[in-house]
């Protein structure tokens, strides 16, 4: 980090002083209905293949109701938020994920009660019809359907924009899939190792590095993390966590015998943790204390932040910022229910939402001072 002269020390003070008049904006809520009936939901994902519209997608979960998938339009310079709902006859959504290539397709991963059967699936879809007319008019487009051996827990899109491809992760395997027009094809398959493990896999995502070609999975209160190349595990940390410990913790995958951070800022378990997508030192993390925290980790940054403290006695001098510690920024406490997901825009750093099961959705943004702190690092 370079030094900072007077000069710019006196610019950022009196910046400081103007953002301390602004007033923050407010959050804008968004309860998941059709029709006047509420729905649960618990599916919530940023629209990745959307660059420069602040959009998100949610999918509900009703037994006795045709379920549906949102896409919400979000304009932060009116703070009008446009809504397009689309049928999603395929059952309740448990996951949802955009296709970081193709901003239209989109995967599911739904169940549906027929007869004393329940039966799931992954599907892939297309939206059609937003943008036509405020609320209702979108259809879900079938590309395909991913069949599975084991019981379906998630999808992720490959990151690489030019790829199409999906990795889905069932209690047994993890599977990637190439996608053709209408059809996909199996590119790979590892048969995961859940033995001792009560609930199976559950989650998963891409490693950054190693070109995309690693999928870190979630069992229970391990992590294991397979190459999808040499269908070998790569690493694996087994019970990282204390039973109902409340606790976010950062790990080096090159060190595993101990965390390099460990927060504990909520009441009960957490959900959801996410890194900024373009500022890594600001993280966000959901929970059933119907909380959403947003944090400031500069220790575990990729760029840690620098804090500039002017000082009237060294005027002439130049003197380096000195470094900002790690803190809760905000509570967001919007919520009333168990808050499932919470996810960063995609299109612009400072926006995010957040999804509770009651159906509340609330888009919220970091507030003024934390970005200007950080524009100004």
């Amino acid at each position: 980090m370079r030094p900072v002269s007077c000069a710019h020390v006196y610019v950022c003070v009196r910046l400081e002083e103007k953002v301390d008049e602004m007033s923050e904006r407010g959050p804008v809520i968004y309860g998941v209905e059709h029709q006047g009936r509420g729905f649960t939901a618990r599916a919530l994902a940023a629209r990745s293949g959307e660059t420069e519209k602040i959009q998100f997608l949610c999918g509900t979960q009703g037994l006795r109701h045709e379920n549906q998938v949102h896409m919400l339009d979000y304009d932060d310079d009116t703070g009008v938020l446009d809504r397009t709902s689309f049928p999603h006859p395929a059952g309740e959504v448990w996951d949802i994920a955009s296709c970081p290539g193709d901003s239209c397709l989109v995967s599911t991963v739904f169940s549906k009660v027929g007869g004393e059967d329940c039966q799931g699936g992954v599907g892939v879809w297309r939206m059609e019809g937003e943008g036509e007319g405020e609320g209702e008019g979108g259809t879900l487009q079938e590309v395909c359907l991913l069949t599975h051996d084991g019981v379906p827990k998630c999808s992720v899109w490959s990151p690489t924009s030019s790829r199409r491809q999906l990795a889905t992760v069932d209690d047994k395997t993890a599977t990637l899939w190439t996608l053709e027009q209408a059809s996909a094809s199996v590119q790979s398959t590892v048969q995961l190792d859940g033995k001792g493990r009560s609930h199976g896999y559950c989650s998963s995502c891409w490693n950054p590095h190693h070109n995309h070609s690693q999928l870190l999975v979630s069992c229970d209160s391990a992590l294991h993390c397979w190459d999808l190349r040499s269908q070998q595990m790569a690493f694996s940390l087994d019970a990282p966590h204390g039973l109902y410990d409340c606790r976010t913790k950062f790990w080096d995958a090159r060190k595993l015998t101990t965390p390099l951070l460990c927060r504990q800022d909520h009441s009960h378990w957490i959900w959801s943790v996410q890194y900024n997508l373009f500022h890594d030192q600001l993280v966000l993390t959901a929970s059933s204390d119907s909380q959403v925290v947003l944090s400031r980790l500069p220790s575990i940054a990729s760029e840690p932040l620098r804090h500039i403290e002017p000082d009237e006695g060294e005027e002439d001098e130049e003197r380096p910022p000195s470094p900002m510690t790690d803190d809760v920024i905000r509570t967001f406490e919007e919520h009333e229910d168990s808050v499932y997901e919470a996810v960063w825009s995609s299109a612009d750093a400072w926006v995010f939402a957040s999804l509770s099961y009651d159906g509340r959705l609330v888009i919220n943004h970091v507030p003024t001072q934390e970005k200007f702190a950080i524009l100004t690092s």
